[in-house]
């Protein structure tokens, strides 16, 4: 907030200050030529009139008409102040609107997307698959062990663990992919433009960052946190709840076949 302050103090001065040379450079000298040419428009014969709007100008820069030109300074560089300011209530009101947005389809804990922001996505991914035949894939994700680990360790800890998840699951998306929280353990991953064959090979990347990451509490028994991944590719016309029921199967048939691993049909 310290640096935004700062930076919106800089953007006024910078307006103030180039209102204010505006205001004597240009508005002053141009002010003066128009008086001149308005209520003085005869000038000596033995001048060109270049010469005449010459000397003019060099009149407007002389120290008697200085005061003049420190006076539009002045008005220009309070009415640059004022744009400034004006501007950095709009920027500041579309960062606001951007934080809220941003606030309202994040979840806190993990600081993915949440499962409102996941439906509005999925739907708007489907109606762009159904047009274009593109490929898409979907992941859904559950942790292993997780409600053990709750009641073991206690809320807290599971906490972490759910940070931690959604921390490991932000570190291996790529730019077109994206992460939700679609409930308690459970997350989802949207893969636009993505087959079957390569969804596999991105859930077995992000099964094994889960299995390398230790999720367990220092000096306390044994007690690992896996995933389970189901995967599915959305076929033309399927129904939303049909493609994401094939994906939720699939994941528990993942946690039916012994926990961390894959499963795909």
């Amino acid at each position: 907030m310290k640096n935004l302050g700062y930076l919106r103090s800089k953007i006024t001065w910078q307006c103030a200050l180039i209102g204010g040379l505006i205001g004597f450079f240009v508005l002053h000298p141009s002010v003066m030529l128009t008086a001149r040419l308005m209520f003085q428009p005869q000038h000596n014969s033995n001048y060109t009139f270049t010469a005449v709007i010459i000397a003019d100008l060099i009149r407007a820069f002389s120290i008697q008409m200085l005061p003049w030109g420190i006076s539009f300074a002045i008005v220009s560089g309070i009415a640059g102040a004022s744009y400034g300011r004006s501007r950095q209530a709009v920027t500041a009101l579309r960062q606001s609107e951007q934080n809220f947005r941003e606030l309202s389809i994040t979840d806190d804990l993990t600081k993915l997307y949440n499962s409102r922001h996941f439906f509005y996505q999925i739907n708007k991914e489907i109606e762009r698959t159904n047009r274009y035949e593109h490929p898409l894939s979907l992941l859904m994700l559950d942790l292993d062990n997780f409600k053990k680990y709750n009641d073991t360790f206690g809320h807290i800890a599971g906490d972490s663990v759910l940070t931690k998840a959604g921390e490991i699951l932000r570190n291996s998306l790529r730019k077109t992919d994206a992460a939700y929280r679609y409930g308690g353990e459970e997350f989802a991953i949207l893969l636009p433009e993505t087959k079957c064959e390569e969804a596999l090979h991105f859930a077995e990347r992000i099964r094994q960052a889960f299995e390398n990451q230790d999720l367990t509490i220092p000096q306390k028994q044994n007690f690992s946190v896996t995933v389970s991944i189901g995967v599915v590719q959305y076929e033309i016309g399927e129904k939303l709840h049909a493609f994401i029921k094939r994906a939720d199967k699939n994941m528990y048939t993942a946690k039916n076949k012994g926990k961390n691993c894959i499963h795909f049909q």
